[in-house]
């Protein structure tokens, strides 16, 4: 029987990059509504996994359910999915030449999921949601980088996810920065139900808004449970190891 609130089903994932294997059979699951923080040391594999959730990395094997469409079978129209499985990189990849509006817009329009005048709505009270509405007409180059930041994170709510994936969406803003965006990620989770699965190697991002934790080490999933079972009890050495270097130095 269908698990309703199971959002996203990973079965057996595999991924190799010629000789060398990243990902080593991982199986797990993501319920509807979590906020899932992948962790684990550097070249564990964190970055191939979430890129595999929306098939920017094709797996080599396995497959990933999403509400029940294997992702993986070559009859599933990718595009399509991808307009509920969003992604937030560390680098926002947002478009020098395009005022932030236009950077916004692009997605839906493109998409033909909304007419031009229905993106130019949705951008407005997206960029009010951020605090960045009088920045409307400038260029991603006439902004900090925690205003870059929340505009990556609104031009993907434009499609209106059901899942936000975040590739280390922090690592390169200052403390005060990076406690603004994680208030956004909260409140986007929380008023509007997201699942968000976030790559960090901050220990204030897992507690802050994680509610469950998996742990990656050298391709394999070790670990997974909530936050509070992580830092209580973990259960593996490679979890251990993790908690006790306060995940300094495994980005």
């Amino acid at each position: 029987m269908k698990d309703n609130n199971v959002i996203l089903e990973v079965k057996d994932l595999h991924k190799s990059f010629g000789e060398q294997e990243v990902l080593k059979g991982i199986s797990t699951e993501v319920n509807r509504g979590d906020v899932i923080a992948i962790i684990g040391p550097s070249g564990c594999g964190k970055s191939t996994f979430l890129r595999s959730l929306n098939l920017l990395e094709t797996p080599t094997s396995g497959q990933i359910l999403f509400e029940g469409t294997d992702l993986t079978d070559k009859s599933t129209d990718i595009n399509v999915t991808r307009q509920k499985i969003g992604m937030v990189f560390q680098q926002f990849n947002l478009f020098a030449n395009m005022t932030i509006k236009a950077n916004i817009m692009l997605a839906p329009v493109k998409l033909g999921v909304m007419t031009k005048d229905e993106a130019s709505k949705k951008a407005d009270e997206l960029l009010t949601r951020i605090g960045l509405l009088d920045k409307a007409d400038a260029y991603p180059a006439q902004l900090s980088g925690g205003q870059k930041q929340r505009v990556a994170i609104a031009r993907v709510l434009a499609t209106d996810p059901e899942i936000l994936l975040c590739d280390e969406a922090t690592s390169a803003l200052d403390p005060q920065t990076t406690k603004s965006i994680l208030s956004l990620l909260k409140e986007i989770n929380e008023k509007r139900g997201i699942t968000i699965v976030v790559i960090t190697h901050e220990m204030a991002v897992v507690q802050e808004i994680c509610s469950h934790v998996a742990v990656l080490d050298h391709g394999n999933l070790m670990e997974t449970g909530t936050v509070e079972d992580l830092f209580r009890k973990p259960k593996t050495d490679a979890a251990k190891r993790l908690v006790l270097s306060g995940f300094a130095h495994i980005g």
